[in-house]
């Protein structure tokens, strides 16, 4: 057996208390499935016990819930973890990580701002990526977010991005004299 057979073998055997399901893509992709309850101490075995270098995490929105992507190098292995958890809508919530460990401030704060999955004990849950005068409760990368952030969302996201002073109603062409729309 190599030594990358054997070391996943071990982190297999860690971790099978804490996840729901493990599974090789390929000899070098893993992905584990947490449980939000037991996220944390997942993420701290593999980063301390087989010294995982978190090279960043990601977020999806499936139709229940939100999962973050947390994406372990161990380099000597040519090996990427995946350690995957969620949180269930409509207010998805899981502990973060950025408590252990400063890079993953960053990151965790761009999924909440994009994805809306709240991050407990974050140290630093200011936003990130979003205007400070965004609509509360609409997440642009989210499924729902042309049904909950409409048009005025969208007109916003719009201005935002190209600078333009435009008012939301402008834009939209809703402004008394704005005329129709093309």
């Amino acid at each position: 057996m190599g030594e990358r057979e054997e070391v996943l073998r071990q982190l297999e055997a860690r971790l099978r208390g804490l996840c729901v399901r493990f599974w090789r893509r390929n000899p070098k992709r893993v992905y584990v499935d947490v449980p939000p309850e037991h996220s944390l101490a997942a993420n701290c075995i593999l980063y301390e016990e087989f010294r995982g270098r978190l090279a960043t995490a990601s977020g999806r929105d499936t139709r229940d819930r939100i999962e973050v992507l947390y994406h372990y190098c161990l380099d000597a292995l040519n090996l990427v973890v995946t350690l995957r958890t969620w949180g269930d809508k409509p207010e998805p919530e899981v502990e973060s990580v950025a408590q252990l460990f400063p890079g993953a401030n960053f990151i965790e704060r761009e999924i909440h701002d994009l994805l809306g999955i709240r991050f407990r004990h974050h140290p630093d849950p200011r936003r990130l990526i979003l205007a400070d005068d965004w609509p509360a409760g609409v997440y642009p990368l989210r499924r729902d977010y042309p049904a909950r952030g409409g048009e005025a969302a969208r007109a916003r996201l719009v201005a935002l991005l190209t600078g333009s002073p435009q008012p939301v109603a402008a834009a939209l062409g809703t402004a008394p004299g704005a005329g129709a729309r093309t």
